[in-house]
């Protein structure tokens, strides 16, 4: 195996397994009834256990992890960006808890949700930023399971709050709605109104009532859909800056590109949009239709599971052509049985809605090998009139791309004297 694909084979996986390498974990189980017992479980964010962790940048080279001698001496190499990621944190201790808290499903009905809240060790709080996660396959990347890489902006005195998504965490042995932006953007919020009494509760109410909203990914589409909730039917919720990175924005332009070109670095990205928008909106597929039979056989083990990781999965499909997993009728999008699934894509796309007024900051690699360009470019399209920074350029894979989108806020938040 050449260096470049261990190189591209371990920057894809460097974010799970970063709570294992850069963590000192010390779990201890909150005595709810004794602790919590005035919070009301319908409302508020009820935790399980409470962690200490250490962040240092030291830890980042017990993960194995080298450059491609290629890029090495540039900023693009994806040792380089973790290692000036955590420089800033060294020895920072954070306090986090995970617990669950009460959302909705795609039917409204309640459900219990799980989560983690990050906090300084020091407890205090200045703001709130409501995180939505980047795409993950096994249920041990959620972020109630290991400590997630936002948690880094809890050591600059952010109070970090994320869900772990209907589908992981104590809802696991459901399906994940991948994607489906109403039901996703809603059990962020709730997580949001349940994180207030609890952080209240514990002493670390943040000094500001200001929110920043950030997401990578999967994150960066939920994220702009937050943002839109938030505009739309919460306007006592002032927010103060969104960030969005790599996000598949536009669900039909994401799907046409990515069938067109016939390849890309996750290709069960693409059963997990099927599936998440079927179920997500009841269109009822048969995946017949969609799915070669490779892929029928092997949907539940494969993603409902929730066992294997994206790259696992991708191992398990052995190619990244798309052509290997999907039918004739499914790489055609003008096939009668694609219709009811391009309706959902477009009621599920971020770039169509009102514009929110609140500042944005956009990222996005014109090298994205996984979501593609073109979903910056239309999202761009519409806010056009918007309060938007752009941050656009040759910034490497989309692996390479979430390290240094994390990085670019860290700076921005400094630059603006947000964080310390």
């Amino acid at each position: 195996m050449g260096m470049k694909k261990v190189f591209n084979i371990l920057a894809a996986t460097i974010l799970i397994y970063l709570a294992s390498g850069c963590t000192l974990t010390k779990v201890e189980w909150v005595k709810f009834k004794e602790d919590f017992s005035d919070l009301d479980p319908a409302k508020s964010f009820i935790p399980f256990s409470s962690e200490s962790n250490v962040l240092d940048e030291r830890m980042a080279d017990s993960f194995g992890f080298q450059d491609d001698p290629a890029t090495k001496t540039t900023s693009t190499g994806g040792a380089n960006l973790l290692r000036a990621l955590l420089s800033s944190y060294r020895g920072k201790v954070i306090r986090s808890y995970c617990g669950t808290y009460y959302s909705h499903d795609h039917h409204g009905e309640p459900i219990a949700v799980s989560g983690r809240i990050m906090i300084p060790a020091d407890g205090k709080v200045s703001r709130i930023m409501l995180v939505s996660h980047f795409t993950i396959g096994a249920d041990k990347e959620a972020p109630s399971a290991e400590l997630p890489l936002e948690s880094i902006y809890a050591a600059h005195g952010i109070a970090v709050v994320e869900t772990d998504y209907i589908g992981y965490g104590v809802t696991s042995d459901r399906i994940h709605p991948y994607l489906c932006s109403d039901v996703t953007a809603k059990n962020v919020v709730d997580m949001y109104f349940a994180a207030l009494p609890f952080l209240e509760k514990i002493g670390c109410k943040p000094q500001f009532d200001d929110i920043f909203l950030l997401g990578f990914s999967q994150g960066g589409a939920v994220t702009m859909s937050v943002a839109q909730e938030l505009y739309d039917n919460h306007p006592e919720v002032d927010v103060r800056l969104v960030m969005c990175g790599g996000g598949p924005y536009d669900i039909c332009a994401t799907y046409d590109t990515l069938i067109e070109n016939d390849a890309t670095d996750y290709p069960c990205a693409i059963p997990m949009i099927i599936q998440g928008l079927d179920y997500g909106n009841d269109l009822n597929l048969n995946y017949s239709d969609f799915f070669l039979p490779k892929m029928v056989e092997n949907l539940d083990e494969w993603i409902n599971s929730k066992k294997y990781t994206m790259q696992d999965i991708t191992d398990m499909i052995g190619s990244k052509k798309i052509s290997s997993i999907l039918t004739e009728e499914a790489m055609n999008k003008t096939a009668e049985s694609m219709t009811e699934l391009y309706r959902a894509m477009l009621d599920n796309s971020a770039v169509y809605g009102s514009v929110p007024d609140f500042p944005i900051y956009l990222y996005h690699s014109l090298d994205d090998n996984v979501v593609p360009f073109v979903n910056c470019y239309n999202m761009a399209y519409r806010l056009a009139d918007a309060n938007v920074m752009y941050n656009i350029g040759h910034y490497g894979t989309h692996q390479i791309s979430t390290l240094r989108f994390f990085l670019c806020c860290v700076d921005l938040l400094k630059e603006n004297g947000e964080i310390y």
